[in-house]
């Protein structure tokens, strides 16, 4: 068996059972522990799944109730500090996620006048839908529940055909390689996103640095500032003070 054909059936295998230990894989595969702990390695690299003592286990995407609940003081404290990057007459492109929502909520809130918010978010446009002074323009598409956003070629056809002074992304994960979500439509409408606006604002909590999920998106090169809390650890500020992004921390 090649390694490609044993490193599919590998994944079919854990994602079937959740987890199995790295004697399981040797016995049902009859190679060497250490070729299995080289394909396990792999495995990991692709996002989909995470090593632990003695075996993997297969990765799956959080819940929304999930992902609301983590780091809420942080988020809230992050999106404040996004508000104050926002001025009257802006047009920006805002993300899904719960930090997103924040940012929404607190423009709803603000005495800034004529700014336009394009998203592909329904619980990013929600507190918007009766502020006068906000121009709310929805990306459709198809709607994928987990995410509560439109995504698809539509949505990203839509995206493509704007250009904006500023876009607030949102992301599951940050490592030396960049900026990653789990799924691949999420990271296609982000990385348009980017590729669409003047300027770019990473949105990333402390606990999100050193994760990597399945898709990634863009390096982290390709944005102007990365805002998180005052818990990331001086190991990562130095990784993104190495490739010359500016980093805040709230």
């Amino acid at each position: 068996m090649t390694t490609d054909a044993r490193l599919k059936k590998l994944s079919e295998l854990i994602m079937k059972r959740g987890s199995l230990s790295v004697q399981d894989l040797v016995d049902e595969f009859q190679v060497s522990d250490m070729t299995i702990r080289r394909d396990l390695q792999k495995l990991e690299q692709s996002g989909m799944f995470e090593r632990f003592h003695g075996g993997i286990r297969h990765v799956k995407e959080e819940s929304p109730v999930q992902r609301e609940s983590q780091s809420i003081d942080e988020k809230k404290k992050i999106a404040q500090y996004c508000l104050t990057l926002i001025s009257s007459n802006d047009t920006i492109f805002l993300d899904a996620g719960t930090t997103a929502h924040y940012i929404a909520s607190g423009l709803a809130e603000s005495l800034l006048e004529n700014v336009t918010v394009i998203t592909n978010s329904l619980t990013t446009a929600y507190p918007l839908r009766y502020a006068q002074h906000i121009s709310l323009f929805m990306a459709g598409g198809e709607f994928r529940q987990n995410s509560q956003a439109f995504l698809g070629s539509r949505t990203k056809s839509f995206l493509e055909s704007l250009y904006v002074n500023k876009a607030f992304i949102v992301t599951s994960g940050v490592t030396e390689s960049g900026f990653s979500v789990f799924h691949f439509s999420d990271a296609e409408i982000k990385d348009t996103m980017i590729k669409s606006s003047k300027e770019t604002y990473m949105i990333a909590d402390a606990s999100k640095f050193g994760k990597r999920s399945m898709n990634l998106y863009a390096p982290l090169e390709s944005v102007d500032m990365i805002i998180t809390d005052n818990r990331l650890s001086d190991y990562w500020v130095s990784v993104v003070e190495k490739h010359a992004v500016k980093l805040i921390k709230v």
